[in-house]
């Protein structure tokens, strides 16, 4: 019966379903399958997610373990207290296709359902948890500082997003080296070409040496000092992956330097955190990205509505009917930040470590062969790519 349905209400169905589903359906037959693997509809089905704030995966990273909940499973605005529903929110342990050589690995981004994973060996991989699909990256060197050579005091930090114009997901890797003057090695990886390139010298200092890129409209965002002297300004630096350049993003003049600031991305927007020890945390949005005049207060948490910490909150996503927004702290903490009400509701899950890492990853149909869709180059075979990996 279903082979009788016009194309256009199959694909409605279909893009109504989530993606363990989807998966099912391509075996149904040879037209699903078709239809399921097409790049357009796997554009439709992110986008149809992000609209919904649905299909989405966080991630949580305590040394080298990474366990997941299904925020979807949490998300509902009317939905019961977290505290009463909490027996039901687990985390679930997951493999990840990467050997671990120490005892902790990276989370380097996420974007579009692919995340960047990396090891101590400096293993770089582009996962879609998903597909349980992987590729590893060709190794690529680090140069010491132009000044001295090899330093063996630096920071690496990593960013990961999509350039929509040229169809292709970059990797922007920074190394820094501590000391006078400044100095780094950036180098940025494509997707199209799976390669590797030096490009220009970060002008500034990273302030959060751990942090890695938050990602919104085609670019990475850190904050960065133009010096490591006290009372430097903190600036918001992006690095557009279309135009392969640093910039400074223009932020709102009513921050003085009592509060310090971090950036996150919210639904695809950027947001800045001001976070003041003493009252408490600022979260500003900008609606048009790149317009100093764009930035409003999201909301504001006072200090005693959360306990005391020196530590950043980051909002992380929007509930699904988008009444509320899931808030982290200090990497020890989520809370619901409910939005009409201006509450704070706690979320106790199962299995939630002391301290992690968090990422929210959308459940998708990306593969990671990207760059093979319609060329006519051999896609390297899992046998390849394993003696590349053990040449290493």
């Amino acid at each position: 019966m279903a082979e009788n349905l016009p194309f256009e209400i199959i694909n409605e169905i279909l893009l109504r379903l989530p993606v363990d589903a989807l998966l099912r359906c391509r075996c149904v037959s040879k037209r699903w399958h078709f239809l399921i693997d097409n790049p357009r509809f796997i554009s439709q089905q992110l986008a149809r997610s992000a609209r919904s704030h649905s299909n989405q995966t966080l991630f949580f990273r305590h040394k080298s373990v990474l366990r997941t909940l299904d925020l979807d499973s949490l998300s509902r605005d009317d939905s019961p207290p977290a505290d009463a529903s909490s027996s039901c929110a687990a985390l679930e342990e997951i493999n990840y296709p990467l050997m671990c050589y120490s005892d902790e690995i990276k989370l380097l981004g996420s974007c579009n359902g692919l995340i960047c994973l990396s090891n101590a060996a400096d293993d770089v991989i582009i996962w879609n948890p998903s597909l349980k699909k992987h590729r590893f990256l060709p190794y690529f060197s680090i140069e010491g500082r132009k000044s001295c050579g090899i330093s063996l005091l630096s920071v690496c930090v990593y960013g990961f997003g999509f350039v929509h114009e040229s169809d292709d997901y970059k990797l922007l890797r920074l190394v820094e080296y501590i000391g006078q003057p400044i100095e780094s090695d950036v180098c940025l990886y494509s997707m199209r070409s799976n390669s590797w390139r030096r490009i220009q010298d970060l002008p500034y200092s990273l302030i959060y040496p751990r942090k890695m890129g938050v990602f919104v409209h085609r670019a990475l965002h850190w904050v960065m000092t133009p010096e490591l002297v006290p009372d430097s300004p903190n600036y918001i630096v992006g690095f557009d992956l279309e135009a392969e350049n640093f910039g400074l993003i223009p932020q709102p003049d009513v921050l003085d330097k009592s509060f310090e600031i971090d950036v996150s991305d919210l639904d695809g927007y950027l947001c800045m955190v001001a976070n003041n020890r003493n009252y408490g945390v600022d979260v500003w949005i900008m609606n048009e990205y790149g317009l100093k005049d764009s930035w409003a207060k999201l909301f504001s948490i006072p200090q005693s509505d959360v306990p005391r910490t020196s530590g950043f909150m980051w909002p992380l996503a929007y509930s699904q009917g988008g009444g509320r927004i899931l808030v982290q702290q200090d990497k020890k903490n989520l809370f619901w930040y409910d939005i009409r009400q201006k509450e704070v509701e706690r979320i106790q899950i199962q299995g939630m470590p002391s301290s992690f890492e968090t990422q929210v990853c959308l459940r998708s149909l990306v593969p990671v062969d990207y760059r093979y869709r319609g060329s006519d180059k051999k896609k390297p075979s899992a046998k390849e790519d394993k003696e590349r990996t053990k040449k290493r």
